[in-house]
């Protein structure tokens, strides 16, 4: 299993491409900062694997994604 963000237990997912890292937000002192947006792909030294919580992403993702063709459809 590679290590990416998207099996992280602190990424936040944002849409189809993109999401940010929690960890990465939370050594920010400011709380009203702009988060750092990252893609699936990435990986950084905080990575905690997931779990089956990774799976649930996926099938997130994908209901969206076939969502937004459905509503392309009409």
């Amino acid at each position: 299993m590679k290590p990416t963000c998207m099996r992280c237990k602190h990424y936040k997912v944002e849409d189809a491409a993109s999401g940010y890292c929690r960890a990465e937000s939370a050594l920010n002192a400011d709380v009203n900062a702009k988060k750092v947006m990252v893609h699936h792909d990435h990986a950084c030294q905080q990575w905690i694997d997931c779990g089956q919580n990774y799976y649930i992403r996926l099938g997130w993702l994908k209901a969206r994604q076939n969502k937004q063709t459905a509503d392309l459809r009409q």
